[in-house]
């Protein structure tokens, strides 16, 4: 009796082993079937593969656009016949539906009659050495196309986003991409309109005039060459005014690829051509004529950086370099001048010079340069914190207003002179305008408007200082 029931315990014990590892060996048969049924899912969801080219290197674009074969060449795509620079990405797009497309399904397996999905007459023909795809018509929900390929018989129903791109034209394929300039480091811009002065600008650091400001402020600053010569430009001015639309100077549309009459866009003449060069990029642009409106915005035909392609251009990206004028990069003054640049002055029959004289000289103070040099006009020495307050006046003197059309007549009223260190100069000629205002002449530009009282108060200034005791 005791055998026995030995004998039955140990089969209970076993039959417990055996359950244990039936049911581990079930738990992993069931994990391991889940996963496969997760995959399987997966790959139901992105549906059959109908298309697989490998390593497709040229391929042919036949639709509504036209017939575009493309060949890649130094691992980037090209057009044939065509030297205009591609977008790769959207060509790369058009190779994919060649190399990878998936169906959602079967619409049927033998069709009889192809033209019920539009496939006796496709829209758009995709073609490789591998396959070639056809694009019927769109579902009547717009989410499908009808799909066929040279390899089956059967009619396939594609998401249209997947085969769209078989749709595309020049305009959707081209470069389109314009440089992105940092208004903050302008190195150079260029302006010139028709009917207007050339408006140029430069970062110029061995300017005197740049380098005292650059030296005084730790900032680097931009001179105006044209049309006023030595004019300080402060690219911050420039933000709400020439540069206010830089971040949206991108073309919207193709036009033409190849234009062989630029004058029918106004680009054989342009109104306006702007270069602007930052620290890394540089962008030319020739706006012509207004293009139809759209939308109620406005276009102008554009040629950008010297690419055979006429674009349109959103018309309030150019309108502020059009409209451009000096006063949007002045800050109005005639001859600013940090005082310990300046070795003499000539102004109005008055002659101002600096002299080091003794300890009265330049001098380091807490890593400041000091300028403790004497002052005399005509021959005179004047009060040091008299003539302080003078030489605020005299480089203060600003102008008022702009007139590009104001010429000078007869002689100058009026000449300032400032002598550099460095012996450079710097000279304007205050000429009659009206009543009110004297017309300035820096180098060749005779357009800033200065008010005749600012001047006869500085006027009135130095002769106190002469007849001081």
């Amino acid at each position: 009796m005791k055998r026995k029931l030995i004998i039955l315990l140990s089969a209970v014990v076993v039959l417990g082993l055996l359950l244990g590892v039936y049911a581990l060996v079930g738990s992993k048969t069931d994990d391991s079937s889940e996963e496969t049924a997760n995959n399987d899912t997966s790959m139901e969801a992105m549906g059959d593969k109908i298309a697989d080219a490998k390593d497709i290197d040229s391929f042919t674009v036949t639709n509504a656009n036209g017939s575009f074969t493309f060949n890649k060449k130094g691992g980037k795509w090209k057009a044939e016949g065509y030297d205009n620079a591609l977008s790769q990405s959207a060509v790369n797009e058009m190779a994919g539906v060649l190399s990878a497309l998936y169906a959602e399904r079967i619409v049927e397996e033998e069709p009889k009659d192809i033209a019920v999905y539009g496939l006796d007459k496709p829209s758009a023909v995709g073609r490789c050495k591998d396959i070639t795809v056809n694009l019927g018509a769109v579902t009547p929900d717009n989410k499908y196309f009808y799909v066929q390929t040279d390899k089956s018989p059967a009619v396939y129903m594609v998401e249209t986003t997947l085969c769209k791109s078989l749709d595309y034209g020049f305009n959707d394929f081209i470069d389109k991409s314009v440089p992105k300039i940092d208004r903050d480091s302008i190195q150079e811009l260029d302006i010139r309109t028709k009917g207007k002065e050339d408006i140029y600008v430069c970062s110029d650091p061995d300017n005197p005039i740049a380098r005292d400001y650059a030296e005084a402020n730790g900032l680097a600053t931009l001179v105006m060459e044209k049309p006023v010569s030595n004019m300080l430009v402060y690219p911050y001015n420039l933000h709400n005014s020439v540069l206010k639309n830089i971040n949206n100077l991108n073309v919207t549309d193709l036009v033409e690829p190849n234009p062989k009459d630029l004058a029918k866009y106004g680009l054989d003449d342009p109104q306006t051509q702007v270069k602007i060069r930052d620290m890394e990029n540089t962008v030319t642009l020739k706006a012509g004529s207004k293009a139809p409106t759209v939308n109620d915005t406005e276009y102008v035909y554009v040629l950008i950086n010297d690419r055979p392609e006429v674009f349109t251009m959103d018309y309030r990206s150019v309108e502020p370099f059009i409209n451009a004028s000096i006063a949007d990069f002045s800050e109005k003054f005639i001859s600013l001048y940090q005082r310990s640049k300046v070795s003499s002055i000539d102004f109005g029959g008055y002659k101002i010079e600096l002299k080091e004289e003794g300890d009265n000289k330049f001098v380091q103070e807490d890593g400041v340069l000091r300028d403790n040099r004497n002052a005399y006009i005509n021959g005179k020495a004047v009060n040091r914190e008299d003539f302080t307050d003078f030489y605020e006046q005299l480089i203060g003197i600003g102008f008022d207003d702009i007139d590009m059309s104001a010429e000078p007549k007869g002689e100058p009223e009026l000449v300032i002179t400032f002598v550099l260190t460095d012996k450079s100069k710097d000279t304007a000629e205050y000429y009659n305008y009206n009543s009110d205002f004297y017309v300035v002449k820096k180098g060749d530009s005779t357009s800033m408007l200065v008010n005749k009282q600012t001047v006869a108060r500085v006027l009135n200034e130095a002769e106190k200082l002469c007849s001081q005791n």
